[in-house]
């Protein structure tokens, strides 16, 4: 019986990386397209921005149902009571902007955003360096630090809108609602961060204590005033100032002449040795004993800390009688100025 020979063929190297190439390349996309199939299927789906329009679609969209009873879910505060319902973002946002856009304070200040109550840490007694000798032992110091308590509190804005107005357009609506609660809001938040008492509202700066005081030397404000405020404010401070005064003070300024007999007010800018001046009309202008002088300050505006407390909400009623709607917006917030050498006080201005 013959045995049948199994013939083997030798193939060269390049042969074998052939034949290994075309069969990787056959398996090579169906591999791929399983491996990103599988990827995306891990994947969240990727949302897509939404336009102006949708959004303040939503937000009117939002405040009909409120009006409705439609909403169910209520805000809870930082504390254990339910006062309102979380206002949308897009609305929350436009009456943000319209703040930012009116506001003084605001607008310079340092502020962030955190529910609840916050221990604000305070350099108290620092520590201090000595010039050391040799052999000589090194003097000790106790650095201790002191605490400034943030808390939350609660800026309501009533509003009342027409019912009919909820019929008109989205951006109608909106609009209104971010306008009126916008301007209400500011013209409360400036003034506490100017004059709040810190019960139950922010500590205003003009309530601060530790800061540089002087008082104006001759009969009206001069330059040499001036130029004492800006450098008794120390160096490092100076850069980030801004000039606050009223109505009042803002005058005496723009009568102000330097040396070449040249205004020291540029009309141009708004400013004063190059940093900003803002009036305000919460610095009173009738101090002192015959009531008609008022304050200049000079301050480096980050050092007055705004905290914002819980989510902007909104709650609603019914004014039936006058086809009325009652909104109340409301938010949390707290501030205070928290380096008072950062500040230079000038009194008796006038």
């Amino acid at each position: 019986m013959d045995e049948k020979k199994q013939e083997i063929k030798e193939i060269s190297m390049e042969e074998l990386k052939g034949l290994l190439s075309d069969s990787v390349k056959s398996v090579l996309p169906e591999l791929k397209t399983e491996i990103v199939n599988e990827l995306k299927a891990t994947l969240p789906e990727a949302k897509t921005e939404d336009t102006k329009e949708t959004k303040i679609e939503k937000a009117a969209q939002f405040v009909k149902d409120l009006v409705n009873g439609k909403v169910e879910e209520k805000a809870v505060t930082s504390a254990t009571g339910s006062f309102g319902y979380t206002i949308p973002t897009e609305l929350a946002n436009e009456i943000m902007e319209k703040k930012d856009k009116i506001a003084k304070m605001r607008k310079v200040a340092f502020s962030f955003n955190l529910a609840g109550p916050f221990q604000l840490p305070k350099e108290g007694t620092g520590v201090t360096a000595y010039w050391v000798g040799e052999n000589t032992e090194i003097t000790e110091s106790n650095p201790t630090i002191q605490k400034q308590d943030l808390s939350d509190y609660y800026l309501a804005a009533r509003v009342l809108m027409p019912r009919q107005m909820l019929n008109t357009s989205a951006f109608n609506i909106v609009q209104y609602i971010s306008n009126l609660c916008s301007r209400a809001i500011v013209r409360q938040e400036e003034s506490a961060f100017v004059v709040g008492s810190g019960s139950s509202q922010p500590t205003g700066f003009r309530g601060m204590t530790g800061h540089n005081v002087d008082a104006q030397d001759g009969a009206n404000l001069a330059y040499d005033d001036i130029v004492d405020v800006f450098y008794g404010l120390k160096e490092q401070y100076r850069s980030n100032a801004i000039w606050m005064t009223s109505a009042m003070g803002m005058k005496a300024l723009r009568k102000i002449k330097d040396e070449v007999k040249q205004p020291i007010f540029d009309v141009n800018t708004s400013t004063i040795f190059g940093r900003p001046v803002i009036e305000c009309e919460d610095i009173p202008a009738n101090l002192g004993t015959s009531a008609n002088e008022t304050e200049l300050w000079f301050l480096d505006p980050f050092y007055y800390w705004i905290k914002d407390g819980d989510n902007m909400f909104m709650d609603t009623d019914k004014i039936i009688s006058k086809l009325q709607i009652e909104l109340v917006v409301a938010e949390a917030i707290d501030g205070v100025y928290t380096l008072p050498e950062a500040a230079f006080q000038l009194q008796a201005v006038k």
